[in-house]
């Protein structure tokens, strides 16, 4: 009985020891602060293992209860609020995993301008936040892109497109993708290569440029069968021009279906000037009208330009105001009716970018030639010749004999001013009067007129202005389709 009451004894104190003293496994010596301190070199702390599920089917936890959670594989505990995982500080803390669906390609601009990647965001922790994504710095220069979706709630996914020009630099660019939520920031590396074009400058003046032409002459092993990307760059002061309105005065040229082709103009591309009009004289083949204006630039596949200098449509040429007239003079009675004949008029005026006056030269006895137009940036429209002066034209005005009939023919007649760059000439004002007079043997002199000529059919017209871009179908990135009359482009811009 002695013994046993002495087992008791000891026990208690073991107890009591181990309830108002610090508890040490694997050390005869626990830190001063710790109520459990425990020591090992081979084993570990096994705290409870359970899923998600069985987690919650817990019901209401003691503030501060650890477990392992094994559905997301981390050690987490209880806030009273919520449960943490091991790196949380509260319960709204975003936290995500992210990681792109292609991390590397390649753009050669002729199958397509444009690459994309996936951003994939998952998030892991906190409330369901939107999570921002940016690119870390800026682009490479001439690339621009765009997220499909920005921010995303929670989880979800966001396709992210790169866009590059012609003008876009070769080369292969580590580009960084940011996405960030609350205090949790991932960053992604994406690496984007681009193929080069083919370049081309051109240094000096010069007249009816070709992409196609120069390009296979600096290049003589460069495709002809298959796409090409083309660059050519003008450079400051360089006026690329046409000597005649029949062709513009750069072109991109005859390059293989599906090619493109930039232009960085930094000089000057100007359609050659509309001629003035010369007469109304189908026995001489003249319509009287004026000519079309040359285009600046003609395309034949795609194309973006960056205009830094100018882009000028030639002005169209002026209409004449001449015509050969022959017509019936009906004179009153008893005289008889009469035949009258003669060429007058003036000649239309030429467009701004060298256009031509009208000159009949001798066709027609009284003309006032039209005046030319001037080229280059500041060049301007030439006047319609003006017929009214009997001082500045020989044998103004005219006197018609016919027997005893003396007729004197006052024109008035302006030729259509040639147009500016870019817009189109305009049409002349013809006006002939007719006044005399008849000497019978017997009796007094009898005044005719004054009579109104007839003109024989519609005015002449003005040329048609040339454009700043013909497309012709083609796609053009860089400038709307427009009809400009600005400092850097004036005409037409379109099909």
């Amino acid at each position: 009985m002695k013994k046993v009451f002495y087992s008791f004894c000891i026990f208690c104190l073991i107890l009591i020891n181990y309830l108002f003293s610090q508890v040490g496994i694997g050390t005869l010596n626990p830190h001063p602060k710790a109520a459990l301190d425990v020591e090992s070199i081979d084993r570990g702390l096994l705290l409870p293992r359970l899923t998600t599920a069985q987690r919650d089917a817990m019901g209401v936890v003691p503030y501060g209860l650890v477990i392992f959670n094994t559905t997301d594989s981390i050690m987490q505990y209880f806030n009273g609020e919520c449960w943490l995982n091991a790196y949380q500080q509260n319960c709204t803390d975003c936290y995500f995993n992210a990681n792109l669906s292609i991390v590397q390609d390649t753009i050669d601009r002729l199958i397509a301008d444009s690459i994309q990647t996936v951003v994939n965001v998952n998030q892991i922790a906190g409330t369901p936040q939107n999570i921002t994504l940016s690119l870390l710095g800026t682009p490479p220069v001439g690339v621009t892109y765009q997220f499909s979706s920005n921010p995303i709630m929670g989880s979800g996914s966001s396709t992210l497109t790169f866009y590059v020009t012609p003008f876009t630099p070769a080369g292969t660019f580590p580009i960084l993708i940011q996405a960030f939520c609350g205090p949790s920031i991932r960053t992604l590396v994406y690496v984007l290569t681009i193929l080069p074009c083919y370049e081309l400058t051109i240094l000096n003046n010069t007249t009816n440029y070709s992409v196609s032409t120069h390009l296979y002459q600096q290049y003589p092993s460069a495709p002809t069968n298959s796409p090409v990307c083309v660059v050519t760059t003008v450079n400051p002061g360089v006026l690329v021009t046409s000597p005649t309105n029949a062709q513009p005065a750069f072109t991109t040229g005859s390059l293989p279906a599906g090619s493109i082709v930039g232009i960085i103009n930094n000089g000057a591309i100007i359609g050659k000037g509309g001629d003035g009009g010369i007469a109304y004289d189908p026995l001489n083949n003249l319509s009287g009208d004026g000519t079309d204006g040359g285009h600046a630039l003609n395309l034949t596949t795609k194309t973006a330009i960056l205009n830094n200098g100018y882009l000028f449509g030639g002005g169209g040429g002026g209409g004449a105001a001449a015509f050969r007239i022959g017509f019936n003079l009906n004179l009153p009675n008893p005289l008889p009716n009469v035949f009258i004949g003669f060429a007058v008029g003036s000649g239309g005026g030429g467009g701004a970018g060298n256009g031509l006056g009208g000159v009949a030269g001798s066709l027609i006895s009284l003309y006032a030639n039209g005046q030319n137009g001037t080229g280059g940036i500041a060049g301007t429209y030439g006047l319609g010749g003006v017929l009214n002066n009997p001082f500045t034209v020989p044998g103004f005005p005219i006197n018609i004999g016919i027997g005893t009939i003396n007729l004197i023919a006052n024109p008035n007649t302006v030729g259509g001013a040639g147009g500016p760059y870019g817009l189109p000439g305009s049409q002349g004002v013809f006006s002939v009067s007719l006044t005399g007079s008849f000497s019978p043997i017997i009796g007094p002199t009898i005044s005719l007129g004054p009579f109104s000529v007839p003109i024989p059919v519609s005015m002449p017209l003005g040329g048609a202005a040339g454009y700043a871009v013909k497309r012709n179908g083609n796609i053009l990135n860089g400038i709307p389709d427009n009809n400009y009359q600005t400092i850097f482009i004036k005409g037409q811009v379109g099909n």
